[in-house]
Protein backbone atom coordinates (compact mmCIF):
# COMPACT_ATOMS: atom_id res chain seq x y z
CA UNK A 1 0.00 0.00 0.00
CA UNK A 2 1.25 3.49 -0.87
CA UNK A 3 -0.97 5.34 1.62
CA UNK A 4 1.28 4.82 4.66
CA UNK A 5 4.47 6.15 3.00
CA UNK A 6 2.52 9.20 1.80
CA UNK A 7 1.17 9.83 5.31
CA UNK A 8 4.68 9.52 6.72
CA UNK A 9 5.96 12.12 4.26
CA UNK A 10 3.11 14.50 5.10
CA UNK A 11 3.78 14.10 8.81
CA UNK A 12 7.49 14.80 8.32
CA UNK A 13 6.70 17.93 6.31
CA UNK A 14 4.29 19.11 8.98
CA UNK A 15 6.84 18.63 11.74
CA UNK A 16 9.58 20.47 9.84
CA UNK A 17 7.22 23.36 9.05
CA UNK A 18 6.68 23.95 12.78
CA UNK A 19 10.14 23.02 14.00
CA UNK A 20 11.46 24.31 17.30
CA UNK A 21 14.73 26.11 16.59
CA UNK A 22 17.66 27.28 18.73
CA UNK A 23 20.20 29.71 17.28
CA UNK A 24 23.29 31.06 19.05
CA UNK A 25 25.39 33.93 17.72
CA UNK A 26 28.52 35.69 18.92
CA UNK A 27 27.92 39.45 18.78
CA UNK A 28 30.72 42.03 18.59
CA UNK A 29 29.91 45.76 18.54
CA UNK A 30 30.08 48.96 20.57
CA UNK A 31 26.62 48.23 22.01
CA UNK A 32 26.71 44.45 22.44
CA UNK A 33 29.48 41.97 23.05
CA UNK A 34 28.77 38.38 23.95
CA UNK A 35 26.47 35.51 23.16
CA UNK A 36 22.94 36.05 21.81
CA UNK A 37 20.62 33.03 21.87
CA UNK A 38 17.29 32.88 20.03
CA UNK A 39 14.72 30.17 20.69
CA UNK A 40 11.72 29.84 18.35
CA UNK A 41 8.61 27.76 18.89
CA UNK A 42 5.70 28.32 16.51
CA UNK A 43 4.66 31.99 16.73
CA UNK A 44 6.82 32.68 19.77
CA UNK A 45 10.46 33.67 20.12
CA UNK A 46 12.82 34.29 23.00
CA UNK A 47 16.09 36.20 22.64
CA UNK A 48 18.67 36.26 25.46
CA UNK A 49 21.45 38.81 25.06
CA UNK A 50 23.86 41.05 26.94
CA UNK A 51 23.43 44.81 27.23
CA UNK A 52 25.27 47.70 28.95
CA UNK A 53 22.61 47.59 31.70
CA UNK A 54 22.94 43.83 32.23
CA UNK A 55 21.55 40.70 30.62
CA UNK A 56 18.12 41.07 29.01
CA UNK A 57 15.56 38.72 27.49
CA UNK A 58 13.08 39.65 24.76
CA UNK A 59 9.88 37.61 24.44
CA UNK A 60 7.87 37.96 21.22
CA UNK A 61 4.61 36.63 19.86
CA UNK A 62 4.34 37.29 16.12
CA UNK A 63 0.66 36.34 16.07
CA UNK A 64 -0.48 38.87 18.69
CA UNK A 65 2.28 41.44 18.15
CA UNK A 66 3.15 41.42 21.85
CA UNK A 67 6.73 41.96 22.96
CA UNK A 68 8.15 41.94 26.49
CA UNK A 69 11.68 42.93 27.47
CA UNK A 70 12.88 41.35 30.71
CA UNK A 71 15.54 43.39 32.50
CA UNK A 72 16.91 40.76 34.86
CA UNK A 73 19.06 42.95 37.12
CA UNK A 74 16.08 45.22 37.88
CA UNK A 75 13.45 42.45 37.65
CA UNK A 76 11.36 44.57 35.28
CA UNK A 77 9.15 43.33 32.44
CA UNK A 78 8.62 46.14 29.91
CA UNK A 79 5.76 45.52 27.47
CA UNK A 80 5.12 47.05 24.07
CA UNK A 81 3.63 46.28 20.67
CA UNK A 82 6.01 45.25 17.89
CA UNK A 83 4.36 47.65 15.43
CA UNK A 84 5.25 50.50 17.80
CA UNK A 85 8.82 49.21 18.03
CA UNK A 86 9.14 49.07 14.24
CA UNK A 87 7.87 52.67 14.00
CA UNK A 88 10.48 53.81 16.52
CA UNK A 89 13.21 51.98 14.61
CA UNK A 90 12.16 53.57 11.33
CA UNK A 91 12.17 57.03 12.95
CA UNK A 92 15.69 56.49 14.32
CA UNK A 93 16.93 55.24 10.93
CA UNK A 94 15.44 58.25 9.16
CA UNK A 95 17.13 60.58 11.63
CA UNK A 96 20.45 58.83 10.98
CA UNK A 97 20.01 59.18 7.21
CA UNK A 98 19.47 55.45 6.62
CA UNK A 99 16.89 54.34 4.05
CA UNK A 100 16.18 50.58 4.40
CA UNK A 101 13.96 50.64 1.30
CA UNK A 102 17.12 51.10 -0.79
CA UNK A 103 18.64 47.83 0.35
CA UNK A 104 20.43 46.22 -2.60
CA UNK A 105 20.60 42.51 -3.30
CA UNK A 106 23.87 41.06 -1.94
CA UNK A 107 26.55 40.66 -4.61
CA UNK A 108 28.69 37.54 -4.75
CA UNK A 109 32.40 38.34 -4.64
CA UNK A 110 33.44 34.90 -5.96
CA UNK A 111 35.56 34.36 -2.86
CA UNK A 112 35.12 31.69 -0.19
CA UNK A 113 36.32 31.70 3.41
CA UNK A 114 36.31 29.22 6.25
CA UNK A 115 34.00 30.31 9.08
CA UNK A 116 34.31 27.79 11.87
CA UNK A 117 33.82 24.39 10.25
CA UNK A 118 31.94 25.79 7.25
CA UNK A 119 33.22 26.89 3.86
CA UNK A 120 31.22 30.02 3.07
CA UNK A 121 30.67 32.14 -0.03
CA UNK A 122 31.39 35.83 0.56
CA UNK A 123 28.86 38.51 -0.45
CA UNK A 124 28.94 42.30 -0.24
CA UNK A 125 25.87 44.46 0.38
CA UNK A 126 24.65 48.03 0.66
CA UNK A 127 21.68 48.36 3.03
CA UNK A 128 20.35 51.87 2.67
CA UNK A 129 23.73 53.46 3.29
CA UNK A 130 25.20 50.77 5.53
CA UNK A 131 27.77 48.59 3.81
CA UNK A 132 29.13 45.22 4.82
CA UNK A 133 29.65 41.56 4.04
CA UNK A 134 27.89 38.28 4.69
CA UNK A 135 29.24 34.74 4.59
CA UNK A 136 26.82 31.94 3.58
CA UNK A 137 27.44 28.19 3.83
CA UNK A 138 25.53 26.23 1.18
CA UNK A 139 25.93 22.87 2.92
CA UNK A 140 24.64 23.93 6.36
CA UNK A 141 22.16 21.25 7.60
CA UNK A 142 18.45 22.16 7.35
CA UNK A 143 19.35 25.67 6.25
CA UNK A 144 15.99 26.45 4.63
CA UNK A 145 13.97 25.40 7.68
CA UNK A 146 16.16 27.54 9.93
CA UNK A 147 16.02 30.52 7.56
CA UNK A 148 12.23 30.34 7.26
CA UNK A 149 11.87 30.46 11.06
CA UNK A 150 14.24 33.42 11.30
CA UNK A 151 12.46 35.33 8.53
CA UNK A 152 9.10 34.82 10.24
CA UNK A 153 10.37 36.48 13.42
CA UNK A 154 12.33 39.17 11.59
CA UNK A 155 9.39 40.21 9.40
CA UNK A 156 7.16 40.73 12.44
CA UNK A 157 9.64 42.35 14.79
CA UNK A 158 12.07 44.51 12.84
CA UNK A 159 12.34 46.98 10.02
CA UNK A 160 15.36 47.90 7.98
CA UNK A 161 18.55 45.89 7.80
CA UNK A 162 18.54 42.32 9.04
CA UNK A 163 20.89 39.67 7.60
CA UNK A 164 18.13 37.04 7.82
CA UNK A 165 16.15 39.01 5.22
CA UNK A 166 18.91 38.63 2.63
CA UNK A 167 18.19 36.00 0.02
CA UNK A 168 21.39 34.07 -0.56
CA UNK A 169 21.96 30.31 -1.01
CA UNK A 170 22.68 28.52 2.25
CA UNK A 171 22.85 29.63 5.87
CA UNK A 172 24.41 32.95 6.83
CA UNK A 173 27.20 32.00 9.24
CA UNK A 174 28.68 35.49 9.60
CA UNK A 175 27.70 39.08 8.91
CA UNK A 176 29.69 42.27 9.26
CA UNK A 177 28.65 45.86 8.64
CA UNK A 178 29.58 49.45 9.34
CA UNK A 179 26.98 51.38 11.36
CA UNK A 180 26.84 54.96 12.71
CA UNK A 181 27.80 53.48 16.11
CA UNK A 182 30.78 51.59 14.67
CA UNK A 183 31.39 48.12 13.20
CA UNK A 184 29.05 45.26 14.06
CA UNK A 185 29.92 41.58 13.58
CA UNK A 186 27.73 38.53 14.14
CA UNK A 187 29.14 35.00 13.92
CA UNK A 188 26.96 31.90 14.06
CA UNK A 189 27.89 29.52 16.87
CA UNK A 190 25.08 27.01 16.29
CA UNK A 191 21.69 26.74 14.62
CA UNK A 192 19.63 23.59 14.86
CA UNK A 193 16.23 22.07 15.46
CA UNK A 194 15.74 21.02 19.07
CA UNK A 195 12.79 21.04 21.52
CA UNK A 196 11.96 24.35 23.21
CA UNK A 197 9.75 24.25 26.34
CA UNK A 198 6.64 26.44 26.56
CA UNK A 199 7.95 27.75 29.90
CA UNK A 200 10.73 29.61 28.05
CA UNK A 201 8.17 32.24 26.98
CA UNK A 202 6.67 32.97 30.42
CA UNK A 203 7.44 36.09 32.47
CA UNK A 204 9.25 34.96 35.63
CA UNK A 205 7.56 35.42 38.99
CA UNK A 206 8.54 38.53 40.92
CA UNK A 207 9.02 40.82 37.89
CA UNK A 208 7.27 44.22 37.92
CA UNK A 209 5.37 44.78 34.68
CA UNK A 210 5.24 48.16 32.97
CA UNK A 211 4.61 49.59 29.50
CA UNK A 212 7.59 50.80 27.52
CA UNK A 213 7.43 54.54 26.69
CA UNK A 214 6.35 55.28 23.11
CA UNK A 215 8.45 57.69 21.07
CA UNK A 216 6.68 60.69 19.45
CA UNK A 217 5.15 59.70 16.13
CA UNK A 218 5.14 55.99 16.90
CA UNK A 219 2.03 53.91 16.47
CA UNK A 220 -0.10 53.65 19.63
CA UNK A 221 0.10 50.40 21.58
Amino acid sequence: MKILPCLALLLAASLSAHADVVIEQKMESAMMNGSMVMKIKGDQARIDMPSPAGDVTVLMNVKTGDMTTLMHAQKIAMKMNMNAMKAQTEAAQKQAGIDPSKMEKPKATGATEKIGEWTADVYEFNAGGMTGKIWAAKDYPNAQVLKDELKKISAASSSGFDPSKMDVPGMIVKSQMATPAGPMTSTLVKAKQEPVADSEFAIPAGYNEMKMPTAPGAAPQ
